[in-house]
Order: structure tokens, then sequence, then C-alpha cells
């Protein structure tokens, strides 16, 4: 039992010394990711290049001793992304630095991430809005949501809620048309072309969000909410 629990502590002492010495983002990685996308300005020709794509960046970051990102490297950059990626990361908090022997070494490290037309927007303070007015909007999406009546007559014989949420995401593109709309439960994916129809009869055109006072692409959520009585929509 003694050697078990020997082996065992040595076993954890050495793991505790090998996960220090690998470098360690200032982020989660995710977090990480969001703030390279977040700075990421693609010039508008190549993004057009890019659409319809699922393009993993494969990016590799050289640091040193001090944690800092001192060269960028992305094999195969079809879209020739490195150039604009380089600057960001390099601006980004330092990494934890990386440990051998009690020294602080260089390191690699390698990140990857996919960049598509749902992944590539920013989060702003100001957020797009429909030509028309957000109140406004809202009342022509209802307006011209329907339900059959043999949709009705379901929803009301199930009952096993109160109010059904058809909650929808899409993307305000910088010249204020809307793209890449995806139905955030997949359960409600029934209802997606009549939610897309209903909310471009509301407002085609949209004033885009802007990020340090220029027009960017932006994530905008909406939620249509179903009662079972159905008095919350004019249908």
């Amino acid at each position: 039992m003694k050697n078990t629990l020997l082996l065992f502590f040595a076993f954890m002492l050495q793991n505790a010394i090998i996960a220090q010495t690998k470098a360690v983002p200032p982020f989660e990685p995710e977090q990480y990711v969001k703030s390279i996308i977040q700075e990421l300005d693609i010039p508008d020709a190549t993004f057009d290049k890019m659409r319809g794509k699922d393009y993993v960046v494969q990016l590799k970051l050289f640091l040193n001793d001090k944690g800092e990102v001192v060269k960028t490297s992305i094999p195969n950059d079809e879209f020739e992304l490195e150039p604009y990626i380089s600057p960001i990361v390099k601006a980004l908090p330092n990494f934890t630095l990386v440990i051998t022997d009690g020294v602080a070494k260089s390191s690699m490290y390698s990140l990857s991430f996919v960049l598509n037309e749902y992944s590539y927007y920013k989060l702003v303070r100001q957020s797009a809005i429909p030509v028309v007015g957000m109140e406004k909007f809202r009342d022509k999406v209802r307006n011209n949501f329907y339900l059959t009546d043999l949709e009705r007559t379901k929803l009301s014989a199930a009952k096993t809620k109160e109010n059904y949420d058809v909650v929808i995401d899409f993307i305000i593109e910088k010249d204020g048309t809307l793209c890449c709309f995806k139905m955030a439960d997949k359960e409600m994916e029934y209802f997606q072309d009549r939610m897309i129809r209903a909310i471009k009869r509301a407002s085609k055109k949209w004033i885009p969000g802007k990020y340090n006072g220029v027009p960017v692409r932006t994530k905008f959520t909406y939620t249509l909410t179903l009662k079972t009585d159905f008095h919350s929509l004019n249908i």
C-alpha cells in the first residue's frame, strides 16, 4: 500500500512538472480565438472568396522567453490571412512562460480554429438595427409569421410547454443586408424558412453595427415566442 501511494505521488509530481513546461495562453483557447476574430479585418474581396467554406486556420505562435509572440505562421495559408492575424496576436497579453528546469524557455504554441460566414463577426456596443426601427420590426415579424391550422392543433394538443421559443441567429453584413440564418434549436428547424421570410419582410435592410466607428459584420439573435393559446401572434 505504501509503495502504491509513493508511486501515485511520484506520478502526480511528474505530471505537475510536465504541465509547467507548456506555455499557457492569457485566456482560454476559445476566448483567445474570439479576441483574434474581434480585431480581425479581412478585406471584402478576400472574404467573398471564403464564403460558403469552413476555412481552418492552423496558427503557429512562436514565443520568446518572456511569453511574447514574436512570430506567427499559418501553413497552407490559402487566403493569406497571416499578415492580418500576426499584429493582432502580438498585441494580445503575453503567454505564461514555459519553464524547463526552472528556466524560462522560448517555445511554440499551436492553435486551430474555423473561419466561416457564421464565425466571422464582431461584438459591438453600437449594434445593428432595422431601418424600420426595432419595435416596428418585432411587430412586423409577428404579423408576417404564421402557423397552419394543423400546427396550431398539434401544439395546443401537446401543451408540454406554455411557451415555445423560436430562436434564430443571423448575420448583418457591412452594407446592412442579412445572411447566414441558422436556428438555435434543431427541433425548431421546421420553422426556419418561415422565420427567414418573416424577418426579411419586416426589414430588408438594416443599419449595420459599428466597431471603432466603422461598419462591420455583426450577429443578431431573434426570439419569437409562441404561446399555446396563440394570443401573442396575429394568426
